[in-house]
């Protein structure tokens, strides 16, 4: 029989740094072993066209990229007066004049209703039409062919024409 002073040890190593040695060892051939087969990987010839295709920058460290108009090609157009052409880098251009030769439409804010073709919701009009906040559901008076009216049908929330 074995003393108490006298225990087997685990995995067959006496000491802890043998079996560190081994765990060390064992990762670095499993290391070694992926790093291995990543650099004596062959590519197809497509594969390395589609590398050579679309590299950012060729062996010397330049662009490898196309300029991006260098396949556009612009079609053939004029300025009418006042207007002018300006390319300022763009591929083909634009036409342009300043605001004080020729006035930019600059929409003006109305009063509500100014127009008069804001109506009320229907009576039964769902409470998804009632908003919440400033979500709230606006109609206007439709405009009817002859013969057709204005009627509020079941889940609206405006009056639609209809047949009578």
């Amino acid at each position: 029989t074995q003393s108490a002073s006298q225990e087997v040890p685990a995995f067959g190593f006496d000491r802890f740094s043998d079996a560190m040695e081994a765990v060390v060892a064992i990762l670095l051939v499993l290391a070694t072993s992926g790093s291995a087969s990543l650099l004596h990987r062959r590519d197809t010839p497509e594969e390395q066209r589609s590398d050579m295709e679309y590299r950012a920058e060729d062996s010397f460290g330049k662009t490898a990229l196309t300029p991006a108009c260098a396949k556009v090609e612009c079609g053939e157009y004029s300025c009418p007066a006042p207007f002018e052409l300006k390319k300022d880098a763009t591929c083909c251009g634009y036409c342009w004049a300043p605001d004080h030769v020729v006035a930019a439409d600059r929409h003006v804010v109305t009063a509500f209703n100014a127009t008069g073709n804001v109506i009320e919701q229907c009576e039964e009009a769902p409470s998804t039409c009632k908003g919440p906040g400033a979500n709230v559901v606006r109609c206007f008076r439709p405009s009817c062919r002859n013969g057709d009216v204005p009627n509020c049908s079941p889940g609206s929330c405006c009056p639609m024409c209809t047949t009578r």
